[in-house]
């Protein structure tokens, strides 16, 4: 399969942009690619470099990857990204953290990646198959039995993270893997992305045009406007099937 890449960030109402997000391609291997966003965690400092070094670390090992099966692949990714972002901190006595959603596509087969609250969802056409669960107390509480009895609405204290790479701790990111047809397609995005705007609307980036002309970027904009002047950084990456050579767009923002 081909693969259409429609990549789109902005700093919001933040003053620093910690989001990350990139598209690579298997040198000698067309059909096989990684896309990873990476969101620092705000409140910490040196998140920014954290996300960068995740980003950094996959450049630098997906080349490399050989006939490694793809789930090990992924998981030896995380853990060495986990180490390097805790060695930031240590050598500056910080405590540097981000979330990542990583997705390697090869051929008709998908597999991913998560910790923390960034977030991959998978679509068969305008049904949504799947999205990752975040690793937050909220999302604890609304798995857990009070949660779906009571219909627990968390609040801010519960979007709290368990789970990262880097920070003080353990890591056991969680995977995934489909077939993939010519009807499915992904989106990975930060929670500055996903708190504003719904799976519903996520959807109807199917209707966009074939090319992918703005889609994300449209998307990456209803999520800043929603977030107003205190905004969260958003990114996300559309990824969907189309003929020919697969290509990546990108957009960018800053107020």
């Amino acid at each position: 399969m081909t693969w259409h890449f429609d990549l789109a960030t902005h700093i919001g109402g933040r003053t620093e942009q910690q989001d990350r997000v990139e598209v690579l391609t298997r040198p000698g291997r067309a059909d096989e690619h990684l896309v990873i966003l990476a969101d620092g965690v705000g409140g910490q400092p040196q998140g920014a470099s954290a996300a960068q070094t995740a980003i950094d670390i996959a450049r630098h090992a997906f080349p490399h990857m050989g006939d490694t099966d793809p789930r090990q692949f992924l998981t030896d990714f995380c853990l060495e990204a986990h180490a390097a972002i805790r060695r930031i901190g240590q050598e500056n006595d910080t405590n540097p953290a981000c979330t990542c959603a990583v997705l390697f596509l090869k051929g008709d087969e998908a597999y991913w990646v998560h910790a923390g609250d960034s977030r991959l969802y998978h679509f068969e056409s305008h049904r949504l198959l799947s999205r990752t669960h975040d690793h937050t107390v909220a999302q604890l509480l609304s798995d857990g039995p009070d949660g779906a009895s009571k219909g627990h609405r968390a609040g801010s204290a519960d979007n709290r993270l368990y789970m990262c790479l880097g920070g003080h701790n353990e890591l056991e990111p969680e995977f995934g893997a489909s077939a993939v047809g010519d009807d499915d397609w992904f989106v990975l995005c930060s929670d500055g992305f996903w708190s504003q705007v719904t799976e519903d609307e996520v959807a109807q980036a199917k209707t966009a045009p074939s090319s992918g002309k703005a889609s994300a970027s449209d998307l990456a904009s209803m999520a800043t406007e929603r977030g107003g002047p205190g905004g969260d950084n958003v990114s996300l990456a559309l990824v969907m099937p189309r003929s020919g050579t697969p290509d990546v767009k990108r957009a960018w923002w800053r107020f």
